[in-house]
């Protein structure tokens, strides 16, 4: 079925979360060990292992203090016959790069962030694109200071509103949209892979190639679908319904509603005796929250399993689907009494675990979805804790391009330009970098713990993500704001 790979997976990274309490991605120089550790999937596999992607250069690279050392570079790309393996590249059109500091950074605080080679080289990306593509960087080669020229293609600077009344977010989400449908043998038929996909179609007017996603997938979940698979297949189905009217859709997110009031805690009492790894769960299992599991199994419940399920009622009952009130109240409880007073939103509880911003910007979407009066003020809150984690983007554990697609699409929805301005504006140099040079986007290293998003789907689902966030001039979504007709 298309969620067990994604549903073995997280378990998998929660209980090496617990075990593995000192183990890092990129927030150290060895990378987990990833660097020499190649992904399964599509072109990505041809790379040696988990690099940094350089942007649109075509090369990728392993990340140290003050540059990148070359180690791979795809055939045909800008960066072929220029850049050769081992170079170290140690600064872009004239400028050397600064320090990254290397830390995990898990907790309340922001942390640092990509600030050195990442930043600097994105900042380039963008600086050389914006005149006529030429992109110059200061190498060690063989011992000895170089400079090679790399040619990008010239599609300006984002612009001050970016990604709304931006030319190059529209060139861009168009191409990766290209991606997209140039290359179904990439999917994994991961559950979250498939319902960003399915969005990604509809936020650019391809419907009939969602009616055949839609059809393909219109059938309930299994009685042992976890509630990813409920939640991802409800969100897109109620947003295809909501484009088309396709009546054929609606009893299948009525089945997934009900299956994500049963992965629901409604008594915690019931869990008291609950163990997982051999450790006591009892706490960890709040009423009104979700959990992984249909039947609530696992370690207990988390905020980001809460905010699908919810964001599934709300659209579910834009569809004219009844939701029940107690399941949904008692959710909103739960994630507003876990959200901490400066808007920060944990693993489950209102203290640090991992990053906060992929349930942020779903908290924001859910919110704005619903329009539920009273709530302005938790709202502008949790937009507020937003902005402050912009350092986090790319933080998420077990898989950090849910971050990139929630955070990134609530924050635009939050009605707070300085806010808004804040994440994307310090986020412009890691987006150029995760672009690879044929369209796509692809995931990068993180600073966070077991990050497997490379792993799962590499290219197709960090793809889809930036179609649905770079494309919202033209929204077609309710999760990109549309409150009436889609757009045509």
């Amino acid at each position: 079925m298309p969620s067990k790979l994604l549903s073995t997976t997280l378990i998998t990274l929660a209980v090496s979360a617990m075990i593995t309490g000192n183990a890092r991605a990129i927030a150290d120089p060895d990378n987990l060990g990833q660097w020499t550790k190649p992904a399964e999937k599509g072109p990505d596999k041809e790379c040696p292992g988990f690099l940094v992607n350089l942007g649109p250069t075509g090369a990728r690279a392993i990340l140290k203090e003050s540059s990148f050392v070359v180690k791979y570079v795809f055939p045909k790309s800008p960066a072929d016959g220029q850049l050769r393996i081992d170079d170290e590249i140690t600064g872009a059109n004239g400028k050397p790069f600064g320090k990254h500091t290397f830390g995990k950074f898990y907790g309340m605080e922001p942390g640092a962030g990509y600030e050195g080679p990442i930043m600097d080289m994105g900042n380039a990306i963008e600086d050389s694109e914006g005149r006529d593509g030429t992109l110059t960087l200061d190498l060690i080669r063989d011992g000895q200071p170089a400079k090679v020229d790399i040619k990008l293609e010239a599609i300006g600077r984002f612009s001050d509103t970016y990604p709304k009344n931006c030319p190059k977010s529209e060139k861009l989400a168009a191409k990766a949209m290209d991606y997209l449908l140039l290359h179904p043998e990439e999917r994994c038929g991961a559950v979250h892979e498939q319902g960003l996909f399915g969005l990604a179609l509809l936020a650019q007017g391809k419907k009939k190639e969602a009616e055949t996603l839609a059809m393909a997938w219109n059938k309930p979940p299994g009685e042992k679908e976890w509630t990813w698979y409920p939640s991802y297949q409800a969100i897109f189905l109620s947003e295809y319904f909501l484009q088309t009217g396709d009546q054929r859709v609606l009893p299948t997110i009525e089945e997934d509603c009900k299956r994500l009031y049963l992965s629901q805690v409604i008594d915690p009492e019931l869990y008291k005796d609950r163990m997982h790894g051999g450790q006591p769960q009892a706490k960890n299992f709040l009423k009104g929250g979700n959990g992984h599991d249909a039947r609530i199994a696992g370690y207990g419940t988390m905020t980001i399993t809460t905010l699908m399920a919810m964001l599934s009622w709300e659209l579910a009952e834009d569809c004219g689907i009844k939701i029940q009130d107690f399941n949904r109240d008692i959710a909103y409880d739960c994630v507003h009494t876990y959200t901490n007073e400066d808007g920060y939103m944990g693993y489950r509880f209102a203290t640090g675990a991992y990053t906060p911003v992929g349930r942020q910007g779903l908290a924001i979407i859910v919110h704005k979805v619903a329009g539920r009066p009273g709530t302005d003020d938790y709202v502008s809150r949790v937009t507020g804790g937003l902005a402050k984690s912009k350092t986090r983007l790319n933080d998420g554990h077990g898989d950090n391009v849910l971050a990139w697609a929630w955070a990134l699409l609530g924050i635009q929805l939050s009605g707070n330009e300085a806010a808004t301005r804040e994440v994307f504006d310090y986020n412009k140099a890691f987006i150029n970098m995760a672009r690879t040079h044929d369209g796509a986007f692809v995931a990068q290293p993180g600073r966070n713990l077991a990050e497997k998003a490379y792993y799962m789907s590499p290219r197709i689902h960090p793809t889809a993500a930036m179609v649905l966030v770079l494309g919202t001039d033209k929204a077609r979504l309710r999760i990109q704001g549309v409150k009436g007709k889609p757009q045509s």
